[in-house]
């Protein structure tokens, strides 16, 4: 399924489509790259359009990396399977991550995801601002104890700007979303 979709993203992306506008429209630090097996997620990683970022990254170890484009990276974090690169359109991060910035993803999120800034997918709710069941927010959430256990009371989806209201689901609604990525670092938008 995450490779009928990729699919599709690419051919839309040829017609002008999609999110990725071709290899000339990357920021310095990223640029399209033909790598052999073993330099995959050691020099290079994944370009993948958002939209199938939230759906392929799901399982990072059963990626058909065959389907994608690979970017080599300028970056000083250790690359390793499950990182990849998209693209961030939207105003809702700034001035953290500008409108049509490309980031490097990391999945799973590892450790607690309280204050980190990810790729979340929702379920029954969309993102104001692209109207997507994806979305790129910093996680916030508040817990209460029940029993041996915690569940979640509030999950809160908070933009970086101002101008944009955040996501709010209660604790009936946790089972809504799945926090697919981190984002790890802003490599640069287009100049």
């Amino acid at each position: 399924m995450a490779s009928e979709a990729y699919r599709r993203v690419r051919s839309d992306d040829a017609r002008g489509g999609g999110e990725h506008t071709g290899t000339n429209a990357l920021p310095p630090r990223l640029r399209i790259v033909k790598p052999k097996p073993e330099e995959r997620y050691v020099t290079c990683v994944p370009l993948v359009p958002l939209k199938v970022a939230a759906g392929a990254f799901n399982d990072p170890q059963h990626i058909d990396d065959d389907r994608f484009a690979w970017a080599a990276v300028e970056t000083g974090h250790h690359l390793c399977r499950g990182m990849f690169v998209a693209q961030v359109v939207g105003r809702s991060m700034e001035p953290m991550i500008p409108n049509g910035a490309y980031c490097l993803f990391a999945s799973p999120v590892e450790g607690t995801r309280q204050g980190k800034t990810g790729l979340v997918q929702m379920r029954d709710a969309t993102d104001p601002e692209s109207s997507e069941r994806y979305t790129v927010k910093r996680y916030e959430s508040e817990r209460a104890k029940q029993g041996d256990s915690w569940r979640h009371t509030r999950i809160t989806l908070k933009p970086v700007n101002p101008d944009f209201e955040p996501i709010i689901l209660t604790g009936a609604d946790e089972g809504q979303l799945q926090v697919i990525a981190e984002v790890v670092e802003v490599l640069g938008a287009l100049t």
